[in-house]
């Protein structure tokens, strides 16, 4: 299997990977890039679990991880890759629900593992390793802790801890816990958005019924009798997509075709008659053209199959020579245009993202908004009128409406009590009225953004379509370049083939010139008749005929143009009714959705009290449970594994890091990170203080790649995630120089994952393709918080350098 070739993946609902990702893998080396928490990892696990079935790295980490592996939004999903040996595809993939994932095929038990141990370096092993070396350290939260807590099993038990901490104290819930405070101001929200709501299915209706106003007026220009109402949009379509007049059209395109055809046939019989037979050796043309038949005819069969399989819909003309000047073109005008859709895609994909996180800001802020006004009185303004022109009143401390001296409850003279109220009251009648503008504004903008999502979305086009795209447009820039460097041969074949022709056709033109005329004007009589105009007149001339003829038909070419655009027109109108109507309706279910909530808030806080309960329930039985595990477990395990690992990775240094805990039970793992000597005797310092630098940063990456390649080359694959984490530029460099060497002339296909955005510009340009079969592929991972995943892919073919060779 040493020709297996990864070709594509699709993941569905994978982990972090939330909706549909296609990832294109047909290429030597593939460069995988995103922020931390994108989903690199995942889509790497992603190819482990279909090849193999299983997910190591999580397994070691937990037994029942099967049940992680769907995204928390889903109730199903999939995983499927795709190889390629020689011209046959296997599929591998899984399909996963809410209890672990089902393997529907996998590669042998022995391919398998091979793959697990010698193909696929995680990300879990090799950064916690290199965590462990750097950052080791003897207090619960340290990276040391939480990598052998991992291990062992107990960094969910750890998450559960710390997670279930705040229940203990009613307060930390009040303030950590979501909604237990918010459910006392969640009946007053409700109301404030069923408002906005039934105020957007009346924009809805008044959208609709303007259209339906536009559509009786482009059925009325159709001579359309149906009467235009929101139930009858269905009888109203029949009417518009009837084919008469598309048929119609069709018919009178073939008749302007005819008529070009007769003219070109006269005017071949007129310039015969006219310029005389041409004149040419036929023996010596016909030599001339065997011999580069010869020479050149396999090569120009087989460029001639590419073009075909290229343009499939494109029939090509028979003569050789139009090849090149037609064909060129037209694979031109298909480059660019498949170009312009790629970086449109990409654009769209982009602009999609950044559009749902403009929306998520402006709708955050709106909210912000509202609860401020919530919070600020309505009567503030009349209130401090009121209290204005009571100063006139006041002339000492005694309160002239309940006659209290105010001067036993307070130091501030009544007077100077009265007007602080007034400013106040003024101030928060000014503010109201700024949050009244603000919020407008945030409202339009969250309508336009909206409109700019749905249309990004009518022509956004999905990954899989993306990467064909990409894979086409690079197959007609190989054909250009075959054409182009087989022009001139192809041209001199164009010329001697055409005089071969001409010495057989000099003695039947000459025959046959005559007759063509005469039948030429008799063919033009009957298609004039046809089409239902009038023959040639008595003395009237072909090109005067054929020009009459002509006009005729361009204007009922004209006029059957205008009635198909119209139809066009209203069928659109009634595909935009439609989707109005759709979205009012998604509305109402979002109202009925609303009512439903309102009438559930008055029971909010009694469940979140009993799940309080149940939460420090959990917590106790989480601290029996991970105090027993630590007493059993950690020592004998643990110890052993670092040990055999650190061997292999530094064979000539005398000390060996080893865990140390407290042999006593303990409810928090605490490990302490030192050094024994080979040899025996006392323990040394910390790895830190007694390895080298290079030990420290390189030696599990160095031991995965000896062993991978140490054994037979069962499977061609290295993938490798985020390896290069605290290295050195010097590091850094040597490690690209690895990666090529491996893919260029071992025959490797490398998977790479990186989270640094210089580091991955780095790669791309040293793994570059280097000759004609080489190739790369970019793919770029991205999430929102309420978005699916995005994966643009972006392919690199080898390109000749044709300056240098100018110079």
């Amino acid at each position: 299997m040493s020709d297996l070739v990864l070709k594509s993946l699709d993941v569905s609902n994978f982990r972090s990977i939330r909706g549909k990702v296609h990832a294109p893998l047909d290429a030597k080396v593939i460069l995988v890039h995103g922020e931390n928490g994108a989903g690199k990892t995942s889509l790497l696990s992603a190819v482990e679990l279909a090849l193999t079935g299983r997910i190591q790295s999580l397994e070691r980490a937990d037994p029942d991880y099967q049940r992680q592996l769907l995204h928390r939004t889903a109730t199903e999903g999939t995983v499927l890759i795709k190889t390629v040996t020689g011209t046959a595809e296997q599929s591998y993939g899984a399909l996963l629900n809410p209890t672990g994932a089902i393997s529907n095929s996998a590669l042998e038990q022995q391919s398998a593992s091979f793959f697990r141990e010698r193909v696929f370096l995680p990300q879990s092993l090799l950064g916690q390793l290199l965590q462990i070396y750097q950052d080791a350290g003897n207090d619960a939260g340290s990276p040391l802790a939480q990598f052998v807590g991992k291990l062992l099993g107990l960094d969910r038990l750890d998450a559960l801890e710390a997670g279930l901490k705040p229940f203990v104290d009613v307060r930390n819930v009040r303030k950590n816990v979501d909604g237990w405070l918010a459910m006392e101001n969640e009946k007053s929200r409700l109301d404030r958005l069923l408002s906005d709501q039934k105020k957007s299915r009346q924009s809805f209706d008044q959208q609709v019924q303007s259209l339906i106003s536009e559509l009786t007026a482009l059925c009325t220009s159709l001579g359309l009798t149906n009467t235009v109402a929101e139930a009858d949009l269905s009888e109203v379509e029949v009417a518009i997509a009837d084919r008469g007049d598309s048929e119609a059209f069709s018919l009178l395109t073939d008749q302007q075709r005819r008529l070009a055809s007769i003219r070109r046939e006269i005017d071949a019989a007129q310039n015969t008659a006219d310029s005389g037979l041409p004149t040419t050796n036929g023996d010596e043309a016909r030599e001339a053209y065997l011999q580069w038949e010869e020479a050149y005819g396999a090569q120009v069969i087989a460029l001639r199959s590419r073009v075909e399989e290229v343009l499939a819909n494109v029939s090509l003309p028979p003569n050789i020579g139009e090849v090149v000047d037609i064909v060129v073109s037209q694979l031109r005008t298909e480059q660019s245009q498949l170009s312009d859709r790629t970086s449109q895609a990409r654009k769209d994909i982009s602009r999609h993202a950044a559009a749902q996180d403009e929306r998520d800001v402006a709708q955050r802020q709106r909210q912000t908004i509202d609860e401020e006004v919530a919070r600020l009185s309505t009567n503030s303004g009349t209130l401090g009128s009121a209290l204005a022109e009571l100063t006139a009143f006041i002339s000492d401390d005694v309160c002239p409406v309940c006659d209290r001296n105010f001067g036993e409850i307070s130091q501030v003279p009544l007077t100077e009590h009265v007007h602080m109220k007034v400013r106040t009251l003024s101030a928060s009648a000014e503010r109201l009225l700024t949050l009244g503008r603000t919020r407008s504004e945030l409202q339009v903008s969250i309508e336009r953004i909206d409109r700019e999502l749905e249309a990004i979305a009518t022509r956004r086009i999905d990954d899989e379509t993306l990467a064909e795209l990409d894979r086409r447009l690079a197959s007609i820039v190989a054909v250009i370049s075959e054409i182009e460097s087989l022009g001139d041969a192809i041209r001199e074949g164009s010329r001697l083939r055409a005089l071969d022709v001409a010495a057989r056709r000099i003695a039947s033109v000459a025959e046959t010139t005559n007759i063509s005329l005469v039948a030429a004007r008799e063919t033009l009589n009957e298609f004039a008749l046809s089409v239902g105009d009038t023959p040639l007149h008595q003395g009237e001339s072909f090109a005067a005929g054929a020009t009459r003829l002509e006009t005729f038909l361009n204007a009922k070419a004209a006029r059957l143009d205008l009635r198909l655009s119209t139809r066009r027109n209203a069928a659109d109108k009634i595909a935009t009714i439609r989707s109005m109507v759709s979205r009012r309706k998604d509305v109402d279910a979002q109202i009925a959705t609303d009512l439903a909530a309102w009438e559930l808030a008055d029971h909010a806080l009694a469940r979140a009290q009993a799940l309080r309960d149940q939460g420090n329930e959990i917590r106790n039985v989480v601290d029996r449970v991970r105090s027993s595990m630590i007493r059993r477990e950690f020592n004998e395990r643990l110890n052993r594994l670092w040990r055999d690992l650190f061997v292999r990775l530094a064979p000539g240094e005398p000390f060996v890091p080893a865990f140390r805990i407290p042999e006593s039970s303990t409810q928090k793992l605490q490990p302490r990170l030192i050094t024994e000597h080979r040899d025996g005797g006392d323990a040394g310092g910390t790895p830190g203080a007694m390895l080298s630098a290079g030990n420290l940063n390189t030696a599990a990456l160095t031991l995965f790649i000896a062993l991978h390649l140490s054994v037979p080359n069962e499977l061609p694959w290295l993938i490798l995630d985020d390896p290069v984490q605290s290295m050195d530029d010097v590091h850094i460099a040597h490690f690209a120089a690895l990666l090529r060497t491996l893919s260029k002339e071992h025959g490797r296909q490398i998977m790479i994952a990186v989270h640094d955005r210089q580091l991955f510009e780095y790669l791309k340009l040293e793994l570059s393709p280097a000759f004609s079969d080489d190739s790369l592929l970019t793919l770029e991972l991205s999430r929102g918080p309420r978005r699916d995943s995005v994966c643009v892919s972006q392919r690199f073919s080898f390109k000749e350098e044709t300056a240098l060779f100018a110079a």
